[in-house]
């Protein structure tokens, strides 16, 4: 199975690792992500997204950047990252820290945690799309 962006019926981008990254595999998400958030602006909609780390099996220093690069890149409201294990909790927990984004940043153990904190006070959003360098 390969990552998966897409938007969830219930109004977030959903993004899904799977199995092993690389700083391609991550940096290809990119745009269908600046994707939807456009959509999600057009609509008037907050800019929310899930990240699913269950089943992503390898995160590297170059993985670690993608992933930096692409949060850097999109004005959102919230991101709810769960799963991956400790150590790969840790790794988002300071990419977030160092960023300065843990207002609106957060790891959760599990979904349904991600969910509700995701989902909590929704209002209308005043993120705007930020294309990435060249």
């Amino acid at each position: 199975m390969a990552n998966r962006v897409f938007l969830n019926p219930d109004g977030y981008i959903e993004v899904v690792l799977d199995g092993e990254q690389t700083y391609m595999t991550i940096d290809n998400m990119r745009y269908d992500i600046l994707d939807f958030v456009k959509q999600l602006q057009q609509q008037e909609k907050p800019v929310l997204g899930l990240v699913d780390l269950t089943t992503d099996t390898g995160y590297t220093t170059d993985t670690n950047k993608a992933s930096m690069q692409i949060l850097e890149s999109v004005n959102y409201d919230k991101v709810a990252m769960y799963g991956g294990g400790v150590i790969l909790a840790d790794i988002s927990k300071a990419i977030i820290l160092a960023m300065g984004r843990s207002n609106n940043t957060q790891v959760f153990k599990d979904r349904e945690s991600a969910v509700s904190w995701l989902l909590e006070k929704n209002e209308k959003s005043t993120a705007t799309a930020v294309e990435p360098p060249k």
